[in-house]
């Protein structure tokens, strides 16, 4: 039997990333902008493939790549009547892109699949120094631009009259967004990037009455998921005679989907039959 102990740096980290995009998600989902984050971790994948790719020795370097690529792709293509479009555009190319890249086979087609799933209940945590002081200045950066990030969010032509700075606050959110992402990406995988950006807050947006608490549920909601889906993929299922173990990364996006599904079904028939 597997000791539950033994993976919880790994469940600790799950956690923490997770809660910090479920924040981070919030803002996204509230301007409806849910298909923009799915673009910029598809686009990140794509970057960190690359670098794998070309067999760039320093691993920091990714974190130079990812933001001279994603920004100025964002600022250059979000059309306001044509956005969703145009984010589509970007996905399917880039994701087209990948591809290509994973038929040369090898090392890089192995790194680039741990890319969109994760591998991190094998693998010993790779939470270190650079990493650390990354979350803490990105955690650190969105705390002091939430006021008129909040702002613009939800009067934006009242904010452009008051403020001069509206590009400057997208661009550090979005700067936070994908240097949180980078790191998620290269510990648990894009999908579970993803999921944890968007379904939290997507769901708790249904009763929240307020940022406060739309934030601490959504970062709850979190947490409960991925414990979840840490706890199921510990333990293994019979299957012909073999032990299988459900990989991590997933098992917690599963966990949430289920989750999500009961609590849609649940408000829907609240709604339907008045109690």
């Amino acid at each position: 039997m597997i000791t539950i102990f033994f993976f919880l740096p790994q469940i600790l980290l799950g956690i923490f990333l997770g809660s910090i995009l479920s924040i981070l998600g919030s803002i996204l989902v509230l301007r409806k902008k849910s298909f923009l984050g799915v673009t910029i971790s598809q686009v990140i994948s794509s970057v960190v493939a690359i670098s794998l790719f070309f067999n760039f020795e320093n691993p920091y370097l990714v974190f130079i790549l990812v933001p001279l690529v994603v920004l100025p792709t964002l600022f250059l293509f979000q059309l306001n009547e044509m956005e969703d479009s145009v984010l589509a555009i970007l996905f399917v190319s880039f994701t087209a892109f990948t591809q290509i890249l994973l038929n040369f086979g090898g090392n890089v087609k192995n790194q680039i699949m741990a890319s969109y799933y994760g591998d991190i209940l094998t693998s010993q945590v790779k939470l270190n120094f650079v990493y650390i002081l990354i979350l803490f200045f990105s955690t650190l950066g969105f705390i002091l631009i939430y006021p008129k990030l909040f702002f613009l969010s939800f009067d934006k032509e009242e904010f452009i009259a008051r403020n001069n700075f509206n590009k400057r606050i997208e661009f550090i959110y979005y700067f936070i967004v994908i240097l949180i992402i980078t790191i998620t990406i290269n510990i648990l995988g894009s999908y579970y990037s993803i999921a944890h950006l968007i379904i939290p807050s997507f769901i708790v947006l249904f009763f929240a009455r307020s940022m406060k608490f739309l934030f601490l549920f959504s970062v709850l909601f979190s947490i409960i998921s991925t414990i979840s889906g840490f706890l199921i993929s510990l333990f293994p299922v019979n299957y012909n005679g073999d032990e299988i173990y459900f990989p991590t990364s997933s098992s917690i996006i599963l966990v949430m989907s289920i989750f999500s599904s009961i609590i849609l079904i649940f408000h829907k028939l609240k709604k339907y039959f008045n109690f």
